[in-house]
């Protein structure tokens, strides 16, 4: 009897916590709730709403924008709870603080890197689960991103005459991100590249995969024109 006294005590103890920290969230106190949703774990870690709790933190963490304290939670949250369900979620959480930190493409691309690889591996261990559809879509413009960055590197590698910095960038867009619309011009930066070095049979081999591939393109035509300016 004392054994089920506690349990029941234990169960109304860890609800009421988290039917606080949830009251909590609906005020919009995102920093207050994330710590009463947190204390359930702390205080609880057994219970069913100590699991509830860690999402619900990572969420109010997440709405106040810290997104240092969202990515160690569900970090954390994954480690120690493969096979929950609330996995696909927490995975996508993480992938959305990285996602709403992409930076301009003349910087580091870090993040974009990091959300890339989150995502991914949602998409392949969930790929039914409404927030792996979301990021697949999602996945579309940060490979764009990623891609764009890239290529604005082969650009000023170019300017400055580091021709193998900017082939090696160049070829990562050609064997990685094929499928961006960063490809045509990745293929004439490439060709400009042999045009300055004077090597007619690799400008050749590049014009002819122009010619075949992207003949509608902007940059088909300007190589075509053997305008590098």
């Amino acid at each position: 009897m004392l054994s089920n006294c506690s349990a029941k005590e234990e169960k109304s103890s860890a609800e009421t916590l988290y039917l606080n920290a949830y009251k909590l969230l609906k005020n919009k106190d995102y920093s207050e709730s994330a710590k009463e949703f947190e204390k359930i774990d702390d205080e609880f870690p057994f219970s069913k709403w100590a699991l509830k709790g860690q999402v619900m933190a990572g969420y109010s963490y997440f709405k106040e924008k810290e997104f240092d304290k969202v990515i160690n939670i569900t970090e954390d949250f994954v480690r120690l709870n493969p096979v929950s369900k609330y996995v696909p979620y927490m995975l996508y959480l993480r992938g959305l603080c990285y996602y709403l930190q992409i930076p301009a493409i003349d910087r580091s691309q870090d993040n974009s890197k990091s959300v890339s690889a989150i995502f991914r591996e949602l998409v392949v261990k969930y790929p039914d689960d409404p927030h792996a559809l979301d990021a697949k879509e999602k996945l579309e413009f940060i490979d764009e991103h990623i891609a764009g960055s890239i290529l604005e590197q082969a650009r000023q590698q170019i300017k400055q005459k580091n021709f193998v910095g900017a082939i090696n960038n160049l070829q990562v867009v050609i064997n990685r991100y094929r499928y961006t619309k960063q490809l045509a011009e990745s293929y004439f930066r490439l060709a400009e590249i042999y045009w300055f070095l004077g090597d007619k049979v690799e400008f050749k081999k590049i014009f002819l995969i122009l010619q075949r591939d992207h003949q509608n393109s902007y940059w088909y035509q300007k190589l075509k024109n053997n305008n590098f300016n």
